[in-house]
């Protein structure tokens, strides 16, 4: 039986997509970019009591761009730390997470994350890659007690590729916090293509989450 691929638009076109970012993985190329982490934040929306439903969607979602499984676990963490953020009010998700991941790999991640909560964010420079991209957003949530915009002003100092880091660590902050903690200046300067502000941004990301609703 062919795997549903209604999230991603029609089956074959994810399959082509994953199969393409699986060959590329395969030979050689570089596939552990930090983008897909970047995007796949809205997915916990859409499985707010499916900590496992949620890892297998950002897992795949993951594939459809990136090939290295690295990436794909990355976002599994971030996604149940999102998931948990909006269901508990706290950031224990990410850890939480861990659980969710193949018993030989929890271990390592678990040391990534200690690493990232006792440095600092400009300590992982190398954030185009995702593995460093989500210490230096993990560093800047839980090194910085403040809140949202301190938190977040902590991952835009990070420096590099500082809008991938921040948008990371705002997704999760922003699970945290609620939409009342982001300043309003931040909305104001909010956009996207084509033509988008932050209302209309919000109102895309809860799509996600009524679309898989009604698939259910």
């Amino acid at each position: 039986m062919r795997r549903s691929g209604h999230a991603y638009g029609r089956p074959d076109v994810a399959e082509v997509m994953e199969g393409a970012a699986s060959a590329r993985f395969a030979e050689g190329v570089p596939s552990a970019g930090n983008g897909s982490l970047m995007r796949t934040g809205p997915l916990a929306l859409a499985y707010p009591d499916d900590p496992r439903g949620l890892a297998m969607a950002a897992d795949r979602y993951s594939r459809l761009t990136h090939g290295d499984p690295l990436a794909a676990e990355a976002c599994v963490l971030w996604c149940e730390g999102i998931r948990h953020a909006v269901a508990h009010g706290d950031l224990a998700g990410v850890r939480a997470g861990l659980d969710l991941l193949p018993p030989e790999r929890r271990g390592t991640w678990a040391a990534w994350l200690d690493e990232a909560g006792e440095r600092p964010p400009h300590a992982f420079g190398d954030n185009g890659f995702v593995v460093t991209a989500l210490q230096a957003a993990w560093s800047a949530v839980v090194r910085e007690p403040g809140g949202f915009a301190p938190a977040l002003r902590a991952a835009v100092r990070a420096g590099h590729d500082t809008d991938t880091v921040a948008a990371i660590a705002g997704a999760l902050l922003g699970a945290r916090w609620g939409a009342s903690a982001i300043p309003a200046e931040y909305l104001e300067a909010v956009h996207g293509w084509p033509g988008y502000r932050a209302e209309g941004l919000a109102e895309l990301a809860l799509g996600v989450a009524g679309s898989r609703a009604g698939g259910r």
